[in-house]
Order: C-alpha cells, then sequence, then structure tokens
C-alpha cells in the first residue's frame, strides 16, 4: 500500500500524457471545419473545403483570390462509469463545454503560387470526474491543448492539373492534471501537475484532378516531438508523514512525440448539384510507445546530488485506421447541405486503456449545411460520435465505460465562390 502512494508523482503523469480525446481515436481533434464537420470529416479531395491549410494546402493553388475562413467546433464529450462489483460507484464525468477555434488565410502571388497560414488545436482535450469518485487517485480532472500555427506554400504545375504544397508546424502545448493521493484512510492530498511545452513538424500535400468531376488528394502532415517542462504541486504540507521524502514540490519533465497522419481522399461529381467524397485517414499512434518521466528533487535512496530515477510509462499504443464518407449537394446556387459518416479505429490496447482515455472504436454521425452570397459564407455542422462500451480490467480503475460527444461546427467566411465546390 505504501509503495503505491510513493510513486503518485509517476501515476498522475501517466495519466496526463494520455489525454481524453476530442475528434478522432487516440487524442487528434481533426474537426477544424464547420463544412467538414457535416461530411463526419471528409475534406481532403473536396475542391470546395474552405480550410485548406488543415485539410489539403495544395487546393489553394487553384485559387483566383485571397480568402480567409474562421470558427470553431464546440466540443461536448461525455463518459459513463459503471463499477464492476458495485452500483454505488457508478458515475459520469462532469458535463464540459470546449469551444477550440480555427482559422485559415490563402493568398494569391501569382497564377500558380499560393501562400497560406492555418491556426487550430489539433491534439488533445480534457476530462473532469467528480472529486468523490472511486478513481480519483487515478485522475480528477486534465486538459491538454496543442495549438497547431501551419504556414504553407502550394504550386500548380503549369499546363497541369495537379498542384502541390509544402509547409510546417510550429506546436505550442499546455497540461495539466489534478489527481488525489490517499496517505492515509483519513487524509487526502490533491496532486496537481502542470507544464508546457513546443514542437515542430513539417506538411506536404498533393491535389489532382484527372477531369471535372474527379478529384484526387493527398494530405501528410509528419510526426512532432513535444518536450514538456513543468511543476508537480501537492496541495498539503506531508512533512512528518513518510511521505514527505517524495510528496515535494518539484519540477519534472517529460515528452510526447504526436504521430504521422497519412491523409488520402476522392472527390466524384456524378451531377452538377451532387459531390460524393471518400477519405482514408491513417495515424502513426505507434509513435506513443512509452513515455519516460525525470524528476528535479533528491533521490531518498540515491547518492548526493542525484535525482529521483526516470519512470517509464508504457502507452504501446497502435497504428490506427479511419474511413469516412461524406457527401455535398446543392440545393440552390447559394445553399448546400451535408451528410456524412465515418469508422475511427481505436489505438489504445486492453493493457493500457485507461479512465484518462476509455477509448473504443468510433462511429461518426455528421451533418450541415452552408450558405454562400457574394464571396461570403457561412457554415454549420454537426457530429454526434459514439463509442461501444469499453471494459477496463487492467487494474486501471476497472469497470466498463461508456464515451459519447456532440461537436458544432460554427464558421464564416470571405472571398469564396459561390456553391458547388467548384476548382477555378
Amino acid at each position: 500500500m505504501r509503495k503505491r502512494y510513493l510513486v503518485g508523482i509517476s501515476l498522475a503523469v501517466a495519466a496526463l500524457v494520455a489525454p481524453q480525446a476530442a475528434f478522432a481515436a487516440g487524442f487528434a481533434n481533426t474537426a477544424h471545419s464547420a463544412t467538414a464537420t457535416g461530411m463526419a470529416g471528409v475534406a481532403v479531395a473536396n475542391p470546395d473545403e474552405p480550410n485548406a491549410n488543415f485539410y489539403n494546402p495544395a487546393s489553394m493553388a487553384f485559387l483566383d483570390d485571397f480568402n480567409v475562413y474562421v470558427g470553431n467546433t464546440t466540443i461536448m464529450p461525455s463518459v459513463s462509469y459503471e463499477h464492476p462489483g458495485d452500483d454505488q460507484f457508478n458515475t459520469d464525468s462532469v458535463s464540459q463545454v470546449f469551444p477550440p477555434p480555427n482559422f485559415h488565410a490563402a493568398v494569391p502571388v501569382t497564377d500558380d503560387f499560393t501562400v497560406g497560414l492555418g491556426a487550430a488545436y489539433t491534439w488533445g482535450l480534457g476530462i473532469e470526474w467528480p472529486e468523490d469518485w472511486v478513481g480519483r487517485e487515478a485522475l480528477v480532472s486534465q486538459d491538454l491543448e496543442t495549438f497547431n500555427l501551419n504556414p504553407n506554400v502550394a504550386y500548380k504545375i503549369p499546363g497541369t492539373e495537379l498542384s502541390v504544397s509544402a509547409g510546417m508546424q510550429v506546436l505550442f502545448a499546455s497540461l495539466r492534471l489534478q489527481q488525489t493521493a490517499m496517505i492515509r484512510h483519513d487524509r487526502e492530498v490533491d496532486v496537481i501537475l502542470g507544464g508546457s511545452g513546443y514542437g515542430f513538424g513539417g506538411t506536404a500535400a498533393a491535389m489532382f484532378r484527372p477531369s471535372e468531376n474527379i478529384t484526387v488528394g493527398v494530405n501528410y502532415r509528419s510526426a512532432a516531438r513535444i518536450n514538456y517542462d513543468g511543476n508537480a504541486h501537492f496541495s498539503e504540507d506531508v512533512e512528518g508523514t513518510p511521505f514527505e521524502q517524495r510528496m515535494l514540490d518539484q519540477e519534472i519533465s517529460t515528452s510526447i512525440t504526436m504521430p504521422h497522419t497519412l491523409n488520402a481522399g476522392i472527390g466524384y461529381r456524378p451531377m452538377d448539384e451532387l459531390w460524393v467524397g471518400l477519405d482514408v485517414n491513417y495515424m502513426t499512434w505507434s509513435t506513443y510507445d512509452e513515455v519516460e518521466v525525470e524528476f528535479s528533487q533528491q533521490s531518498p535512496q540515491g547518492e548526493p546530488g542525484e535525482t529521483e530515477p526516470s519512470t517509464v510509462i508504457p502507452g504501446h499504443w497502435e497504428d490506427a485506421v479511419a474511413v469516412r464518407l461524406g457527401t455535398q449537394y446543392s440545393l440552390t446556387d447559394s445553399l448546400n447541405a451535408r451528410l456524412g459518416f465515418a469508422f475511427d479505429m481505436t489505438p489504445v490496447p486492453d493493457e493500457t486503456v485507461a479512465p484518462s482515455l476509455p477509448d473504443n472504436n468510433r462511429h461518426v454521425f455528421g451533418a450541415g449545411v452552408g450558405y454562400t452570397m457574394m464571396g461570403i459564407r457561412a457554415d454549420l455542422g454537426y457530429n454526434f460520435i459514439y463509442l461501444r462500451e469499453r471494459e477496463i480490467a487492467n487494474g486501471n480503475v476497472d469497470g466498463n465505460y461508456q464515451l459519447s460527444s456532440h461537436l458544432v461546427g460554427i464558421n464564416v467566411g470571405y472571398g469564396f465562390g459561390g456553391g458547388g465546390g467548384e476548382i477555378n
């Protein structure tokens, strides 16, 4: 029992670096456009996708004029917990609403060359459980935010219907976690961890139009290693207890490698009013294999000046695939209606799944509308994300977990033509 309390900091960091999911499986957030949200995330080969910087920056090379697109996707997740032996411990996560914003701008420099800038929160979100729930030693609350600034350049090869692009990702991340350490049956101590970090990555994309009715797109976003520096804080002084040498406010550091992401899509227009798209997304979640946590304070068992030995936390996540199908129908020259469905595989294996991320395969249902007039557009998209019940039976607060989420995306833009999704 005592040993479990002495490694409380390590367990807290283990929960911290497995944040609650936002949209895609794992902790990826891919909902950065109300247009794409209305089609369950279909966007890679959509010539009418206004947030090109995120979904396929190569499509910017087909533009004639400057455009800008801004908005947010409000995310409302919920998780329920069923105790395996006693219903009195059943509970639900605390209701929360998260409105991560997104931004896109593109400026044609020549007929064939365009520069763009995008900004979005691409990884993480948060979860909060009641302070008295049975799993509070593992987790009470956590938040992870990763802001991604993404400049891109796009070039249309003269005499062809092929465009290519390249860019970079500049990521700024922050994280916070709270858990409870029960050092005696009548005494609990809040453990609060926080930190921030940054990382860099690259992007590459292409879009090809082999005929007037078909578009093909590919978008690659590289892995990015984020190094975090932060602090561990304890809400009470534990001096005079067996834990005073370990439960000290101190500096901690760790790192997470965000996965490579490869997206490929095809779009087809069987008639002027109808566009249909199919996307396949692949994420190398195997980059989340293990996390090493470094401590700044001296180890009670070590030599003078020796810090606490680092702790290695296993993840052993697996690469995952998502398949998305979406459609857009032009009701009028200005008004579009959208529908979509997606299946998103979970990367989280049974041996490491935990209440910080009781993830499972996801079923995504999308619907939306868009209105464009005189170069100004407004889009509204909705998703319902449903996960089958996930059983945890590995000692990480065992029980059955049910996760679902509602997403509402609202965006407005300027510099776009009429409805129908045409490449100029």
